[in-house]
């Protein structure tokens, strides 16, 4: 692996065990085993390496989502796919995902310079059910509950709360958002 990938390997998983603030160069040269001044020969700071991670995951995020809901036939399968193609990745990116929530958390204002946000994509969706007359609640609080609940839902199956396969954490989580979103 390259020393530029093995960088972003290690800052990823330093910022999103210790925080993006916490984690020093210091910290990602001694994790990738090599000098401070190494890191600056591929990155101009750590902000550029904070990016660039954020741009990564959250475009391969949105990617995997917008094909999840091609795929489907009608408003309820497309919804069900980009629930479950969401919480994949998460369960499959567990550092990235965290590292995706941390940014938002902490540096959302941010979040608006980069072109693929999921929350975008989530969004527009949701507006669009509501323009359907699909929804019966607001749509500010049915994306309330749908980013909260796949939060809880990732943090809750790595925690060991939620029992059985991701499989079936992703089918269940998309069939009860499905149930209490919509008056279908």
């Amino acid at each position: 692996m390259r020393t530029r990938d093995l960088i972003l390997e290690e800052a990823l998983k330093l910022f999103s065990e210790k925080g993006i603030k916490e984690t020093t160069i210091r910290d990602i040269a001694k994790a990738v085993g090599i000098t401070e001044g190494a890191i600056y020969r591929h990155f101009e700071s750590k902000d550029q390496i904070v990016y660039e991670l954020f741009d990564t995951y959250s475009s391969q995020l949105y990617e995997k989502m917008e094909r999840a809901i091609k795929r489907g036939k009608d408003t309820e399968e497309k919804f069900r796919n980009m629930v479950m193609s969401f919480l994949d990745f998460a369960f499959k990116n567990p550092d990235a995902f965290r590292y995706l929530n941390l940014f938002h958390y902490l540096r959302g204002k941010e979040v608006k310079k980069f072109k693929h946000i999921p929350f975008l994509l989530l969004k527009d969706f949701i507006l669009n059910m509501d323009r359907e007359g699909l929804l019966r609640i607001e749509p500010e609080y049915a994306l309330a509950m749908v980013t909260g609940t796949l939060e809880r839902v990732f943090l809750y199956k790595n925690m060991g709360i939620l029992k059985g396969r991701q499989d079936e954490v992703k089918k269940k989580t998309a069939e009860l958002l499905w149930k209490s979103l919509t008056k279908c």
